[in-house]
């Protein structure tokens, strides 16, 4: 089969590609409609927010093409580079000088005066391309504690620890449960991660109290009409949940929302997906949460039809992560879960974690491409098979029916033999 052009490969999978071309145009217009007034009234300029995040759109489409081209096997071998880079990173986060405290946490990475971005995003898709190659080696060796499960957890356990520093824990908990997800798709026993579990609860429960702000969102979430609460912890849900409720069934039009003039705190980063319900409704609300549904499911196909362990692996810890960060952020939004800054894939005007969703869709799209290639030549083979093994069976009929007409005297030959009796 002639080799794919990067055209092609980024179209493998062109269901998955379009549903990501949909939403990501529809987060363009909802980080405008969010941001244009408050834009104008900080820096004089509607489209400030908007030529930000169109940088990193840019930067994301550039890593999608770099990713559906670059090899499955050069992505196994830079596996423990990566994730050397990324413990690197978040390092380098914590040293005065390079870190940016913004929100109470120190999770932006500056350099020469810049900020290059969030490296708890790369954490994320660094764990899962480490795991599914460290699962791939010894898959013949993954019930072993020592061997199979011990020095995955480790390793992720010291990417929780550097980004509790941060402080990050929202992140870090979504790592744990990608870590939980892949090890048990892998074959780990399950033992060894209900063990686990129980043995973390009494951390995340000190890891909770030991911060006020943590507990306080807890209490707010628990009773957020509270008097005590609806001006304090639970101020931003109470306005997210008002937010929701004004949209209606239709909404009140794109651009129309009224929470987003100062009344719903970080509307065009975390809690977009309620500007998104006032606008465009609940008609548009179920349309978004199908699109990624969606999505989820091309990313759980193409793991099922991948040809080896690691392509499958990776493609089912991608679709698990955007799909797992769908759901925080949409219940945190809605009420369901307690509040934590998690942003919205595709949406949210969240610069870094655009860019890493979108390498990851290059990523899938490579997996995709691979598993056609591999199954056009299984089906070109079989059919070479079939055409050979029909030739031989064509040939030893033609090479049969001379020794029978040779074995066959003919009529003619019976007559005269008649006559001459």
């Amino acid at each position: 089969m002639r080799k794919k052009n990067w055209f092609s490969t980024i179209w493998s999978d062109p269901w998955l590609m379009l549903v990501s071309i949909i939403l990501t145009m529809i987060g363009v217009a909802m980080i405008y409609s969010t941001t244009h007034v408050m834009a104008v009234e900080e820096q004089h300029n509607a489209y400030v927010y908007l030529k930000k995040h169109a940088v990193s759109l840019a930067l994301g489409f550039a890593g999608l093409l770099f990713f559906s081209q670059l090899p499955m096997k050069t992505l196994r071998q830079l596996a423990p580079w990566i994730l050397l880079g990324v413990f690197g990173l978040l390092t380098l986060v914590l040293v005065p000088g390079f870190g940016v405290r913004a929100g109470g946490a120190i999770r932006w990475l500056k350099i020469a005066g810049i900020r290059v971005g969030q490296p708890a995003e790369l954490a994320k898709l660094a764990l899962i391309i480490f795991l599914a190659r460290s699962l791939e080696r010894k898959h013949d060796r993954v019930e072993s504690f020592w061997s199979g499960y011990l020095p995955n957890v480790v390793v992720a356990g010291a990417l929780v620890m550097l980004l509790m520093l941060q402080p990050d824990f929202g992140t870090s908990m979504l790592l744990l449960t990608l870590m939980a997800i892949i090890l048990f798709v892998g074959g780990v026993p399950v033992r060894y991660l209900v063990g686990s579990g129980l043995l973390a609860l009494p951390m995340v429960y000190l890891m909770l109290t030991r911060k006020a702000y943590r507990w306080k969102r807890i209490t707010s979430f628990l009773d957020p009409f509270a008097p005590e609460n609806i001006q304090d912890g639970a101020y931003q849900l109470v306005q997210s949940l008002k937010t929701i409720a004004l949209g209606g069934l239709w909404g009140a039009g794109l651009g129309q929302s009224k929470q987003k003039l100062g009344h719903l705190p970080e509307a065009h980063t975390d809690f977009i997906f309620s500007i998104v319900s006032e606008e465009l409704g609940l008609i548009g609300v179920l349309l978004i949460m199908a699109a990624f549904l969606f999505f989820v499911y091309r990313g759980f196909r193409i793991a099922m039809r991948a040809r080896d362990l690691f392509s499958q692996y990776i493609a089912l810890g991608l679709a698990c992560m955007i799909g797992l960060q769908c759901l925080l952020n949409i219940g945190v939004v809605m009420g369901a879960l307690p509040t934590k800054g998690m942003p919205l894939p595709f949406l949210s005007f969240a610069r870094s974690s655009l860019i890493v969703v979108l390498c990851c869709v290059g990523i899938l799209q490579r997996i995709e491409a691979d598993t056609l290639i591999a199954i056009h030549r299984a089906k070109r083979k079989t059919q070479e098979i079939t055409l050979e093994r029909e030739r031989k069976a064509k040939e030893a009929t033609q090479d049969k029916e001379p020794a029978s007409s040779a074995q066959r005297p003919s009529k003619n030959s019976k007559a005269s033999s008649f006559s001459h009796a």
